[in-house]
């Protein structure tokens, strides 16, 4: 009762430490936009925060609480045993002077496993939260999104989509990944502890129940990568390789199919390793993980690059025209340069202009654009001007 009570006390403690480091920036920016006269802005972004948090915290730490107290619960009736790692009764491992060879074999039955797994849920939950409260701007864009009026080239979806919807579906699924992998290593640390997993030799000795409870969660972990591969295709249109900005010709016809098949195989993960919640079998869940880890290396990673080497590089020009001249008509259209007015000047003799007195101002037909350390006249005039680099 008393250890309990000094957990709570410090996880209060450390709450407190944290809400007050917190409140002196929340007090300069509410100071800033009051006397700005944008007091609803302040609040709206606070708000937005608060509700961020509050909800990433309380299924954050329901996920982490949940899966490690299962554990717990599937290990209550075993007799803790330490691996050898840890076992100050194991005559390979050195302890520290003095202390006796069962302190920690009679510290931790002790230990109130249900408090402490409490505390630390609630900790790394707010930490997951702390970060994901930082994102409050694609918290707002997703609810007061808009549509562009405008549909890209490739998936047909409105630019809107990808301002406003694909950044916070991007976040969503970051965090769900994050708070799975922490979840299942809360509970691999608890089925550790308890001897449920023992690595002192090979292969691992790991008990059924770890291996459903395991199972289980990579389950949902592979069902989250596969809307993951399908995400990925949107963001094809922010590749940047050099020569397009955007979706290229390998992205296209090679990344995008590959990405669809990822899709697949990680389904395929998924159902092995819910089947395996049954089975409790250890290889099931090997194989699955290494079917997508090295499915999505080679097909991801290689079979591009190969195709990109072999087959685009030799006539790159020609295979990557098209997707030039749409990332160019994007581009005038975003930076809104259609609505230029092109004026004809008469052309001038650019040999005439360095005979001009110095006084005298400048003909403004004489249009000069850089290029490679070279000056070119835009008036059509075919000779070039050799500009020497200065030289420190």
């Amino acid at each position: 009762m008393r250890s309990r009570r000094v957990i709570v006390a410090v996880a209060v403690l450390v709450a407190c430490l944290i809400a007050i480091a917190r409140a002196s920036s929340l007090m300069v920016d509410w100071v800033w936009f009051s006397s700005t006269g944008h007091s609803g802005v302040f609040w709206t972004v606070f708000t937005t925060k608060i509700a961020l948090f509050v909800t990433v915290f309380a299924v954050s730490g329901l996920l982490l609480w949940g899966n490690a107290t299962l554990a717990l619960r599937l290990t209550w009736r075993r007799r803790l045993r330490l691996p050898a790692s840890l076992n100050p009764g194991f005559a390979n491992v050195p302890i520290l002077p003095g202390a006796p060879d069962d302190l920690l074999r009679l510290a931790l039955p002790r230990i109130p496993w249900r408090s402490l797994i409490l505390a630390v849920s609630l900790a790394i939950g707010a930490l997951i939260a702390i970060g994901e409260a930082g994102q409050w701007d694609l918290a707002l864009r997703f609810i007061y999104q808009a549509p562009y009026g405008r549909t890209d080239p490739l998936f047909g979806k409105d630019i809107g989509f990808y301002l406003f919807s694909l950044p916070a579906w991007i976040a969503v699924k970051d965090w769900m990944l994050l708070s799975l992998a922490a979840s299942a290593a809360m509970a691999g640390a608890v089925y550790f502890v308890h001897g449920d997993i023992n690595p002192d030799r090979w292969p691992w000795r790991i008990s059924r129940a770890a291996i459903g409870h395991g199972s289980a969660l990579l389950a949902i972990w592979f069902a989250v990568k596969a809307w993951s591969y399908q995400l990925d295709r949107f963001l094809l249109l922010y590749n940047d390789n050099g020569i397009v900005v955007g979706a290229s010709y390998t992205d296209v016809h090679v990344v995008l199919p590959v990405l669809w098949l990822l899709t697949g195989v990680a389904v395929i993960a998924a159902l092995i390793a819910a089947a395996n919640v049954w089975r409790r079998v250890f290889r099931p869940a090997i194989a699955a993980s290494a079917l997508l880890f090295g499915g999505s290396f080679v097909l991801a990673e290689v079979a591009p690059a190969l195709f990109e080497r072999f087959y685009v590089k030799p006539s790159e020009l020609q295979l990557e025209s098209s997707y030039i001249r749409r990332n160019i008509d994007l581009t005038r259209e975003a930076y809104n340069l259609r609505q230029i007015e092109v004026k004809p000047f008469p052309g001038v003799d650019v040999r005439d202009v360095g005979e001009q007195p110095r006084h005298r101002q400048q003909h403004p037909a004489v249009g000069l654009a850089t290029f490679d350390g070279h000056l070119r006249a835009t008036a059509g005039n075919p000779h070039v001007l050799q500009i020497p680099r200065c030289r420190h």
